[in-house]
């Protein structure tokens, strides 16, 4: 089940999240800098929440009418599928710092977690009022599950604490704000602005390398920069 103004939001937060990777991409290169607090830190994060919530309303919607675990995990098979490539290719040109539990990894274990919940979702509102104010493990070694202290060194971490919080804060409010599972809001959202919002996966996986080569080809970041 879609709803045209959470695809509309799905939209927003992609490109929020196109902008700010290619200033968290100037950061990186030494082009700028970005410190905790300022606008850019906030604006990630912010794209952060929006993205992960509105995928936990999503989850709820899907799972209104329809409840059957193997189209879940067919489902989910493709964030896992594209979670282990962005991690074999971040091991491959940045082995210093690559993804071990970035968002699509989070996105992917939050649907198989979340699935027992989706049905009940004021034990899962609970359940994410304690991931997003309880403190997890601190352990480097429980990195791979999310469950390392959050100022893990990798250019792209979303631990469960607290993102798998936002992720069953947002089924669990999707269930009151979408108890019918209609659309809010009558706007005729533009098709091809909709597209993005349907889209977010493919565009998220293929966008990073897109931003290097903009990167590279306006001057800014010298080739043997990003390839030593």
């Amino acid at each position: 089940m879609r709803i045209d103004e959470l695809d509309s939001l799905k939209a927003t937060a992609l490109v929020m999240m196109l902008i700010s990777n290619f200033v968290t991409d100037l950061n990186y290169f030494g082009v700028m800098v970005v410190e905790k607090g300022d606008f850019w830190w906030w604006l990630a994060r912010s794209t952060a929440t929006l993205f992960v919530g509105v995928s936990g309303f999503s989850y709820f919607l899907a799972h209104r009418n329809e409840y059957i675990f193997d189209k879940t995990f067919k489902r989910t098979q493709r964030l896992i599928f594209w979670a282990f490539i962005i991690t074999l290719m971040t091991f491959i040109f940045e082995p210093d710092a690559y993804v071990r539990f970035g968002v699509l990894h989070l996105l992917a274990f939050a649907s198989l977690i979340a699935f027992p919940l989706v049905r009940r979702p004021v034990i899962a509102f609970i359940f994410g009022l304690f991931f997003l104010f309880v403190p997890l493990f601190s352990n480097e070694t429980l990195v791979w599950i999310g469950m390392s202290e959050t100022d893990l060194s990798a250019v792209d971490y979303f631990p469960l604490n607290p993102w798998l919080g936002v992720f069953l804060i947002g089924i669990g409010l999707s269930s009151q704000i979408y108890s019918e599972g209609k659309s809010l809001i009558k706007i005729q959202w533009p098709e091809k602005w909709l597209l993005l919002g349907k889209n977010t996966l493919i565009i998220y996986v293929f966008h990073q390398p897109f931003l290097i080569a903009l990167l590279i080809i306006t001057g800014l970041v010298p080739l043997d920069q990003v390839i030593p």
